[in-house]
């Protein structure tokens, strides 16, 4: 027999009584070593490993009875040795049920092997194990109201005409949104990269440079550089206080649907004069809350604190394309919110 640790201090007199005595010790010895056992939620690796060699032999000198009463007591203990829990899981179904039903110790590859060894009745114990817990939820921020709202104001930004992006863009001045600060001004050797990058069509450096200086997502800045109306292009430029002539000229090589129509280049000119940089500075807000609501894990309880803000977004939109004057228009975006 092996030499008991600490944690079994009192068996070797339990062993002694038996020795010579004619007397059946082992289910005692069983029924002992697994009090010991479970008074602690957690075993040294040396204790684990003589509970497990001394149980297991046990177990097999033991009636179905006493391997029955073994199961209950070990069935719902979430640090029971695997060996242990594996051996009984494949006994009589006397045995085996309530490991079966409750033991955390068993896999589902565990259980699905069982299931197909014997079928019948371990299946149907195994079939009565409560569903397994839903997973956490990723622990994060409480979910901002405005970040939502910004997405759909984004979006909202996109889905309109020129015309309605201008007189947004145009009234932007009066909105809510604090103006996105830059991280640092744009120095010349920033604007060549810029401008060497649109001339040569290398869009993704384009993006690059986008994503670094407004501090946008990838996703993000490939939607301002793909945009074939023009706004949101000019929209960064002046956030980033680009020199209008280098607009003009990335204009002309970045996007061929623009660049071919000389009128199309003069009229973003022209609102890239008409809008203010704080204006251009808010939208560039817009985009980074939508970025950040984006990345956040989806939760359905989210929707409903949000959609009242994305109605009157849309609300606001629409009152926008039926008014004609910049003074009439919009005078605060999403002051109904």
């Amino acid at each position: 027999m092996l030499e008991p640790p600490a944690a079994f201090a009192g068996l070797e007199d339990l062993l002694d009584l038996g020795h010579g005595s004619g007397i059946d010790m082992r289910p005692t010895l069983l029924r002992v070593l697994t009090d010991l056992y479970l008074q602690r939620p957690t075993h040294a690796l040396e204790d684990e490993r003589y509970y497990t060699e001394l149980a297991l032999r046990l177990v097999e000198a033991v009636d179905t009875a006493q391997r029955a009463m073994l199961a209950a007591r070990l069935a719902p203990y979430p640090s029971a040795p695997r060996p242990v829990i594996e051996r009984l899981a494949r006994d009589v179904i006397e045995v085996a049920g309530p490991i079966l039903e409750q033991s955390a110790c068993l896999t589902a590859a565990d259980l699905a092997a069982i299931a197909a060894e014997y079928g019948g009745a371990h299946a149907e114990r195994i079939a009565k194990r409560p569903p397994p817990p839903a997973p956490p939820v990723p622990a994060g921020r409480p979910a901002d109201p405005a970040e939502t709202a910004a997405s759909e104001l984004s979006d909202l930004f996109y889905a309109a005409d020129t015309g309605e992006r201008r007189l947004i863009l145009i009234n932007l001045d009066y909105a809510p949104p604090a103006p996105w600060s830059p991280f640092a001004a744009l120095q010349r050797a920033d604007t060549w990269r810029l401008e060497s990058a649109a001339l040569q069509r290398h869009t993704e450096a384009v993006v690059r440079e986008l994503e670094r200086a407004l501090g946008i997502s990838r996703a993000q800045a490939r939607r301002i550089v793909g945009d074939e109306l023009g706004e949101p292009i000019v929209v960064a430029a002046k956030a980033m206080a680009l020199p209008a002539d280098v607009l003009q000229r990335i204009l002309l090589f970045m996007n061929p649907r623009i660049g071919q129509s000389v009128d199309r280049v003069y009229e973003l000119a022209e609102l890239y004069n008409e809008i203010s940089v704080d204006a251009a500075r808010r939208l560039v807000a817009i985009w980074r809350d939508a970025d950040a609501a984006a990345a956040r894990p989806a939760r359905h309880e989210q929707a409903a604190a949000w959609r009242t803000a994305a109605d009157n977004a849309r609300r606001a939109l629409s009152e926008v394309s039926r008014r004609s004057t910049p003074q009439q228009d919009l005078r605060v975006l999403g002051a109904e919110r």
